[in-house]
């Protein structure tokens, strides 16, 4: 199972949303209605095409680590000023992230390294929705030795 499966299972398994994994340009487009390709599911979290990330080594155990940027988002109401936004819809969608955050501390597959920030998404370009995002560092809790190799 690849890391993002492994990301994508923690979520939806904690907060009971869906979870996409897209391009940010093909993530916009589902979140307005304009892509026909899949139905858009609010409210979700999500993430974007991933470019880098790193690997560690303990011990000569490698293990993939990522910093990623997790958005959990729902569709919203046109709040000229914000204070609707932040008291329904933004404070539901901290509770998943937090729920998901917490759900790290027992999970198998994936080890919460650091959880570096969040930011708050209010958009209405394409498509009128809110968000809260968290940045967060994290490992695969099973990692590739040297036992791995088939010799």
């Amino acid at each position: 199972m690849s890391i993002i499966d492994k990301i994508k299972k923690s979520v939806e398994d904690a907060t009971g949303m869906p979870f996409y994994y897209d391009t940010p340009e093909t993530l916009n487009q589902r979140m307005s209605g304009a892509s026909s390709k899949r139905p858009w599911c609010f409210p979700c979290a999500m993430l974007n095409i991933l470019q880098s990330g790193a690997v560690t080594d303990q011990n000569g155990i490698l293990r993939e680590r990522l910093t990623i940027d997790v958005l959990f988002a729902t569709k919203s109401t046109l709040d000229f000023d914000g204070v609707e936004v932040e008291t329904c819809e933004i404070d539901k969608m901290k509770e998943r992230a937090f729920t998901w955050l917490l759900s790290l501390f027992r999970s198998r597959d994936l080890r919460l390294v650091s959880m570096n920030g969040t930011q708050r998404y209010y958009a209405t370009e394409d498509a009128i929705y809110s968000a809260y995002g968290v940045n967060v560092t994290l490992d695969e809790a099973q990692g590739f030795s040297a036992c791995n190799l088939n010799t």
